[in-house]
């Protein structure tokens, strides 16, 4: 699978909405991924999933920080940086 940062965007945005149950806006980078879409640790677990599915990577959860998920371009750097270090 080709990775980059608007195919990550994408697949989180409709991991997000799958998980919150409803459409949410465009994701831009500034936004707050705990204010502006009113996720939780709960919830911010569940897009984890979902991701590791869509986008075909696991994850250690002791590489799991919360300042890679404070932000949509925090989130999605995270997921770059994890998709790149691991076998395709």
């Amino acid at each position: 699978m080709i990775i980059n940062k608007e195919t990550v965007r994408t697949a989180l945005h409709q991991a997000v909405s799958k998980v919150l149950g409803e459409d949410v806006p465009p994701l831009k980078d500034n936004m707050s991924m705990f204010e502006e879409l009113r996720m939780d640790s709960t919830t911010m677990l569940e897009t984890m999933m979902e991701l590791e599915d869509t986008l075909q990577f696991t994850v250690d959860p002791e590489d799991l920080d919360i300042e890679d998920f404070l932000t949509v371009e925090a989130y999605i750097g995270f997921l770059m940086d994890i998709k790149q270090q691991q076998p395709a």
